[in-house]
């Protein structure tokens, strides 16, 4: 039984580091993300359907 246990261990282990490699073209989907970002933040019904994404992401911070 602590066998059966340790290699499900070592199988999630290996599974888990063996994407580590960032995907090609990383910065040209960074570009994208950040127009997007833009794009839905200043979209009223966007901000009304993920208030709280928008709170977290969109909203300036208060300044005193």
């Amino acid at each position: 039984m602590r066998a059966v246990f340790f290699v499900l261990v070592a199988a999630i282990l290996a599974s888990a580091c063996s994407g580590d490699k960032p995907a090609p073209g990383s910065t040209a989907s960074e570009a994208n993300s950040e127009e997007t970002l833009k794009k839905n933040c200043a979209d009223p019904k966007w901000k009304e359907q993920n208030l709280g994404l928008w709170y977290s992401v969109c909203r300036q911070p208060l300044r005193w």
